[in-house]
């Protein structure tokens, strides 16, 4: 899905590297939503309920994986291990 982040100047009139890869990270880890799930075929739900398991299940410790498992599917389960940047735009 092609979700557009949106950054905006955290102190002065300019953003930083640092700002947009916070932007990034934050949007990646938002829930998706039952519309979200339902705009992709059923393939690619299985894909994305995969990765998203793979997530959780690497996590070290016994609170981190419950955190992870209990937090639900994010944005980033979507991207199903591909993932290309495609630049920095105006809007």
């Amino acid at each position: 899905l092609p979700w557009a982040i949106k950054i905006y100047a955290s102190c002065s009139t300019y953003i930083t590297l640092e700002g947009v890869f916070q932007a990034i990270y934050r949007s990646l880890r938002t829930n998706v939503t039952r519309l979200e799930i339902d705009s992709i075929s059923e393939n690619e739900q299985r894909q994305a309920t995969s990765v998203y398991e793979h997530r959780y299940r690497r996590r070290g410790c016994r609170r981190a994986y419950d955190e992870e498992r209990h937090g639900g599917m994010k944005r980033v389960d979507f991207l199903m291990g591909r993932s290309r940047f495609l630049g920095i735009s105006n809007s």
